[in-house]
């Protein structure tokens, strides 16, 4: 009697409600009933002696275990006639897929690997069940072309394992914090993570390759087990840190996700993945890899029962992988979503979640933004001074203008130069190795944001700053007897961008007489309501499409930012705006000027719906 599918030595079998079940098949040369006998050492299980469970015939028999209890080691001997069968070391508990890349593969120093445990085994990438010792993937096992295409003697395999130096990932320390959550259950993992790999490389529409496909490869692993499983466990995305492939990365997750939910047949898998961490390199533009890490963050968006744990504060073992240290703390931010997601533990909850933000002014007149998180445990904490938010240009560089973080329990207070908090988007862990530090009490940090999450919608356009500027002109009659000017070559124009929240020309302007012209283009996509919020220090018009929307000929030191406010009801298209100011014997330096859009709705703001006019000189 021969066991040629669906029981394996050492398994893990994955616990379902009433038990686990099985279906084993194999070789008989009997026929007749096939009876299972269950045994904890040399106690039966209650209810698995002799237990009748399939039939032989014809060379072959099929037995149904259903209701296998929790626990283990178990032998599990079944019998026909006078032939019978051992496996033995099968334990009932929960089984998790690993996949990803090289950080799931594990590349920590094996110098620093964590003891074993005799509850957490690993199904191997040769698909042999034992206890789990690092490298639980080693790559040269797998029989699979994808993973290996040197095929080497036992003997060989054991001199290369032995020169091995790393190997260290997040699982075993996942399983050892499992089973002390989960009151000793044991805990299985199913190993088919291979590093350098991308998404594409991942695809679920190579599942028919089999083993020259890593999609094929993991399914005939999970086809061996022949069992369901707890849950996901996924570290990816490194490779797909580049502008070709960083915008699709959302949409290849969900096809993946919704694959191996299809595949096992379980709908509501949760999947548990982790936010890629640093990376030391020389490639100073970081946003694909940004990009990368707050799509992992904001997955959970797209499908239901998908979490993630962020690897961005942790230390690592070279340039790229993460330490076999810190990966406990890993492991243990994975163990806590496991708890909640799988476990159904209502005392964890999910890392901490960007919820809202407010922008205001500090009596300095610094900009202040207020962030609001929830599921964060025992408010936020962070080992000396706070870290890692910022405001990021257009080009997705670090403006070092955030110089204040303070945390209030389940908020975060900042402040920062108050121009680049209305032209410039927050985001918390710009570049390839920021520096973080702000957990929740039960180390579960913030992930990776921005600046798309972070930086919600404003309904402002920001100061405008660049503008087609005249050289100083004579003052041949009064601003408010001006017709709508139009650029001409005697303004002498130059285009002229300025630094901060106001057009300053007081260098220039000091100590002469006349009057100055500003020139811009508003573009709108759609018919606005928008407000124009103004303040100057000198007498000012202001022409829209030629029209005089504004004058105010008392206007003195000092400017007031938004000191006034005139309404526009403006079609879609491109509009002209003309400022002309005059210089007020010299005393004039310039103004502050922005759009505020009047006619967005709570419901824009919720979905990021926010559209705004654009500006140019």
């Amino acid at each position: 009697m021969i066991v040629s599918h669906g029981l394996l030595t050492g398994q893990v079998l994955q616990r379902l409600k009433g038990g686990a079940k099985a279906t084993v098949t194999g070789t008989c040369e009997s026929s007749g009933a096939v009876n299972v006998t269950i045994a904890a050492g040399k106690k039966v299980v209650k209810g698995w002696s002799e237990k009748k469970v399939g039939r032989a015939a014809d060379g072959s028999f099929t037995a149904k275990l259903d209701g296998v209890p929790v626990g283990g080691p178990y032998t599990v001997t079944l019998s026909c006639g006078s032939e019978k069968v051992a496996v033995a070391n099968v334990s009932v508990g929960d089984v998790w897929l690993l996949a990803g890349q090289s950080n799931m593969q594990g590349c920590g120093n094996l110098s620093d690997a964590p003891a074993p445990h005799p509850k957490v085994h690993a199904f191997y990438m040769d698909r042999h069940w034992d206890v789990a010792v690092e490298p639980i993937h080693f790559l040269e096992d797998s029989p699979d072309p994808v993973h290996n295409t040197v095929q080497r003697t036992p003997a060989e395999l054991k001199k290369v394992r032995k020169a091995a130096l790393k190997g260290v990932g997040p699982a075993v320390y996942f399983g050892k914090e499992m089973v002390k959550r989960s009151g000793g259950v044991p805990q299985g993992f199913i190993c088919t993570a291979h590093g350098g790999t991308s998404m594409q490389q991942w695809s679920p529409a190579k599942k028919d390759e089999g083993g020259k496909s890593l999609y094929g490869s993991m399914k005939l692993s999970l086809d061996a087990c022949g069992q369901p499983v707890a849950g996901v466990l996924w570290y990816q995305g490194e490779s797909d840190a580049n502008a070709n492939d960083a915008p699709l990365y959302t949409q290849r997750m969900k096809e993946l996700i919704t694959a191996i939910r299809t595949d096992l047949k379980q709908p509501a898998l949760p999947f548990l993945l982790v936010q890629i961490g640093k990376f030391y390199t020389f490639n100073s533009d970081a946003r694909w890899w940004n990009s990368v890490q707050d799509q992992e963050a904001n997955l959970y968006k797209h499908l239901k029962n998908v979490a993630c744990a962020s690897a961005g504060d942790l230390g690592l073992d070279d340039a790229i992988h993460i330490g076999a240290i810190p990966y406990e703390r890993l492991g243990i931010r994975l163990a806590r979503l496991a708890d909640y997601y799988v476990y159904g533990n209502k005392k964890e909850c999910p890392a901490p979640e960007f919820v809202s933000m407010k922008r205001t002014t500090s009596r300095s007149n610094s900009g202040v933004m207020v962030l609001k998180f929830k599921n964060v445990v025992g408010g936020f904490i962070s080992k000396g001074d706070p870290n890692g938010f910022t405001l990021v240009d257009q080009d997705h560089r670090d403006t070092n203008t955030v110089y204040k973080t303070e945390l209030q329990g389940d908020t975060i207070r900042l402040e920062a130069d108050f121009f680049h908090t209305f032209n410039s988007n927050l985001a918390y862990g710009v570049g390839f190795t920021p520096y973080l530090n702000i957990t929740d009490k039960r180390d579960m940090p913030i992930p990776i944001l921005g600046p798309e999450t972070l930086s919600v919608p404003g309904t402002s356009t920001g100061f405008l700053n660049n503008w087609q500027v005249s050289t100083i002109l004579p003052a041949s009659k009064s601003i408010d007897a001006w017709d709508a000017p139009s650029p001409l070559p005697e303004y002498g124009l130059r285009q002229k961008k300025y630094d901060g929240v106001f057009v300053d020309n007081h260098l220039e302007w000091q100590n002469n007489s006349g009057q100055a012209v500003f020139f811009g283009k508003l573009d709108l996509s759609q018919d606005m309501k928008l407000m124009l919020r103004f303040g100057y220090d000198a007498p000012v018009r202001v022409w829209v499409d030629d029209a005089a929307v504004f004058t105010d000929m008392a206007g003195i030191n000092p400017a007031i930012m938004d000191a006034k406010s005139v309404k526009l009801d403006l079609n879609k298209g491109a509009h002209k705006i003309a400022i002309a100011m005059d210089l007020n014997g010299g005393k004039a330096w310039g103004f502050f000027a922005r759009f505020e859009r009047l006619d967005v709705t709570k419901e824009q703001l919720k979905k990021r719906e926010v559209v705004l006019p654009k500006f140019s000189s």
